[in-house]
């Protein structure tokens, strides 16, 4: 079953305080200090807004023993701060829910770095994808699969901030997606997420809101649906 949580109000006036939120914790992050709880107290009831960066898919490879997710980068700018010479880190997380009744453990925590654009780049088509991976342990997955029970992985996407190691962690600025789709390589991967794309569930790039979906109506040989 495929959910998808609530979309924020896309009013102006809502966008522009998230936009001023932002840049206060980019104006802290250059000078090594947290935004003020001020600038925190603007985005009471918002939560995984993903105007700027969006977790697109999370998948299990366990031919290559490695859990992979997609993120999308919607815009130019918004990323580095008035200076332009600082760039801001995408932190992922994954976690990985083995079926033995103990829910999700973290497994590891990944992250790029992204910058805003040049004026003259900033026509480029969007959004920019970026693939992300980490470790886990394949040996453990396949002994799950043969005693039939398929594992589920959690990713979270936070925008400058630290994703906590407990799975209900919320994101102010990114989302989270899970699944139980396998996958035999990263091609695979961008393919299915072609199909997904296509289908029209994909949340348009200049939305805001919350897009805490399971990735569960793609179709493969090699996906395991959630039900």
């Amino acid at each position: 079953m495929n959910t998808q949580s609530p979309e924020i109000s896309t009013e102006p006036p809502v966008l522009e305080t998230l936009i001023q939120t932002r840049s206060v914790f980019l104006d802290h992050l250059l000078v090594g200090q947290i935004a003020p709880g001020e600038a925190l107290k603007n985005t009471a009831g918002h939560a995984e807004v993903t105007y700027w960066e969006e977790l697109l898919c999370a998948v299990i490879n366990p031919d290559a023993g490695r859990l992979m997710a997609v993120v999308d980068i919607h815009q130019p700018s918004g990323y580095s701060g008035l200076l332009r010479r600082h760039g801001s880190i995408e932190y992922v997380r994954f976690f990985i829910d083995w079926g033995a009744g103990e829910g999700y453990e973290s497994v590891s925590l990944t992250h790029f770095k992204v910058s805003d654009l040049p004026p003259d780049m900033e026509k480029r088509q969007y959004p920019i994808r970026q693939t992300v991976s980490v470790r886990f342990d394949e040996n453990r997955y396949w002994g799950c699969v043969l005693d039939g029970i398929q594992p589920k992985v959690r990713a979270v996407l936070s925008w400058n901030q630290v994703p906590e190691i407990h799975p209900s962690f919320t994101p102010l600025f990114g989302n989270a997606v899970e699944s139980r789709i396998c996958v035999k390589s990263e091609e695979e991967m961008k393919l299915l997420f072609g199909q997904f794309s296509k289908a029209g569930r994909k949340q348009p790039a200049g939305a805001l809101g919350q897009t805490s979906y399971r990735s569960s109506e793609l179709s493969s040989p090699n996906a395991n649906m959630i039900l």
